[in-house]
């Protein structure tokens, strides 16, 4: 099979379902999901994912290094991102969450340009879906891989197109090979596990005879790409001297950070039942996409032009490439299924007008899921609609993202007395440990500076246990006064973790475990809480609580935890 230099993209027929002629009735939908739900968007919470990238950011700003001043497992790509939009528009997160939102805008447009005959319905699909999710799909690394994911989609497209001509110039195809691998050596920057879709799709072009005549021009255009945007990154980690911290970061570090994925599995049925209920009815595009692509790879239908065929074997690899990389090599997050259940509606979207004679019932079935998401999207409710105008003209307060915050922790308004309480404290940098990472917007609201390079101390400490005798020395040695935690850190409900009981508002809920009480850094002294959020007082001398564990396991830490006791962590040296 192969493009001929004739061919034009497909036409609309008129056995073409109907539910799928709605090019007008989609594009006013999308105009009014954009108008109706943006502000609310705009002002919606980023999560600590995002403010630790921002602390990264800040680092690199104020002449630090990054990875050796601040611990980082991951490529610098977002770093570069968030300095690039930080630099040019400012701190606030609503300027996060629009850059977001225009990102986000171009992957539909060029995903669209790829499908163009269904370009305005999959644009409303994919905008539903995007508005629909959590704040922990929003602002991440994953969801930005798709915009240069989809630009080198459509170039690898163009370049099946291009070798399919009498005489393709020999310069040309390796100019626009070599532009393809830029676009997918930038990705990898961003997150590396781009290479596997990248490379899926680029063998399945070669089931293209014309391309095959040229693949020799073609692979060398790739890898020089990739090699020259390797080069660039590779020149600013050194010059900036970040390089052999990186190193260690990749060959040291993130090898047990894999490994956690298959040794960690105590909770990890829960967490994916909780992850497909968050995601719902987005969880179940899976279900029709993946036999769909498989059956578009194995079977071929003689009556499909070789047009639609062949970008629907290229969707169906892209696709089913990124859920393997997914499923083998990443954790069950929000944010890392939610791009590959876009990439199953762009190929539900496209074999839905693709296929000529097209049953009802699976019409209906489509149009029924539509209609699902719809109703379960938060932006349809009366409450979301009704914060339209406080969102225009208050912005991103407290309580307005307590409001609009789909993930319950933590509560904004809490971390706003928090942060008065530290700064009526006179809190200096170096002095704050955020035990639980979801605090660690604090070091933004009040620009100060983490009291150790492992800003994610308990996350670091959970995934890296063999960093953890490193990780308790740098704590002891910090300056550290205040040990700020969530009370639903050990797994409490916000009901159970808000609860005051009877020895006052500044002591533990009644369902706070006993056991945790004794370890690090329950036991260090309360100086202040608000709701699930509380300050501990790190003391000058730590108070040596000695407890006899040889026989009771139940205080013994748990292995996943970041819980040494207070002996554990010596005075400062």
């Amino acid at each position: 099979m192969s493009i001929s230099t004739t061919e034009t993209l497909s036409v609309e027929t008129p056995d073409r379902p109907s539910l799928w002629n709605t090019s007008n009735l989609a594009l006013g939908s999308l105009l009014l999901l954009v108008v109706t739900a943006t502000p609310q968007l705009v002002c919606m919470p980023v999560t600590n994912d995002v403010s630790y990238y921002d602390l990264q950011t800040r680092t690199v700003m104020r002449g630090g290094v990054l990875y050796r001043d601040i611990v980082e497992p991951n490529f610098p790509g977002v770093v570069w991102v968030h300095l690039t939009i930080r630099g040019m528009f400012g701190w606030s997160t609503e300027v996060l969450r629009i850059c977001d939102l225009i990102l986000f805008g171009l992957t539909v447009t060029f995903l669209a340009r790829f499908v163009s005959p269904v370009r305005f319905q999959l644009s409303f699909l994919l905008f539903l879906a995007y508005y629909s999710v959590s704040e922990w799909c929003h602002v991440q690394r994953d969801l930005w891989l798709l915009l240069p994911t989809a630009v080198a989609l459509n170039l690898r497209w163009a370049q099946i197109r291009r070798c399919s001509e009498a005489h393709p110039p020999a310069k040309i195809i390796f100019l626009f090979a070599l532009l393809e691998g830029l676009i997918w050596g930038t990705g990898v920057w961003l997150k590396p596990h781009i290479v596997f879709p990248a490379l899926a799709v680029w063998l399945c072009s070669l089931t293209q005879s014309a391309l095959r005549r040229h693949v020799f021009k073609d692979l060398t255009g790739l890898i020089t790409g990739g090699i020259l945007v390797g080069v660039l990154g590779t020149g600013w980690l050194y010059f900036n001297g970040a390089w052999p911290w990186f190193l260690e970061m990749q060959l040291d570090w993130n090898r047990e950070y894999l490994t956690d994925k298959t040794n960690n599995l105590q909770n990890y049925g829960y967490v994916v039942f909780s992850m497909v209920v968050r995601l719902f009815p987005y969880s179940f595009i899976h279900l029709a996409a993946v036999p769909t692509a498989l059956a578009l790879l194995i079977r071929q239908d003689p009556k499909r032009n070789d047009s639609d065929k062949l970008r629907l074997q290229l969707l169906s690899t892209l696709y089913l490439a990124w859920c393997l990389q997914v499923l083998l090599l990443q954790h069950p997050f929000d944010y890392v299924h939610f791009p590959p259940l876009l990439l199953g509606i762009v190929l539900l979207t496209f074999w839905i007008h693709c296929h000529q004679r097209f049953p009802r019932m699976l019409k209906t079935a489509a149009g029924s899921f539509v209609v699902l998401a719809l109703i379960c999207s938060p932006i349809t409710k009366p409450a979301y609609l009704k914060l339209w105008d406080d969102c225009l003209q208050q912005g991103s307060t407290g309580s307005i993202r307590n409001q609009l915050a789909r993930i319950p922790f933590p509560d904004w308004e809490d971390m706003e007395r928090v942060a008065d309480y530290l700064r009526g404290q006179q809190a200096q940098d170096n002095e704050i440990t955020c035990y639980s990472n979801d605090l660690v917007h604090l070091f933004l609201y009040l620009d100060l500076e983490p009291s150790t390079r492992y800003v994610y101390s308990h996350h670091h400490a959970t995934y890296f246990p063999s960093k953890q005798p490193a990780i308790y020395k740098a704590l002891r040695n910090s300056p550290q006064k205040y040990i700020l935690t969530n009370l639903m850190t050990p797994g409490l409900l916000v009901s159970q973790a808000k609860e005051i009981g009877p020895e006052g508002p500044f002591s533990y809920p009644p369902a706070f475990p006993e056991d945790l009480k004794s370890n690090y850094p329950w036991n260090l002294p309360i100086a202040f809480r608000s709701g699930t959020l509380v300050v501990h007082q790190y003391p000058e001398k730590p108070i040596h609580k000695q407890t006899d564990t040889s026989t009771d396991k139940s205080t013994q830490p748990r292995s996943n935890e970041f819980s040494p006791r207070l002996e554990d962590t010596p005075p400062r040296e």
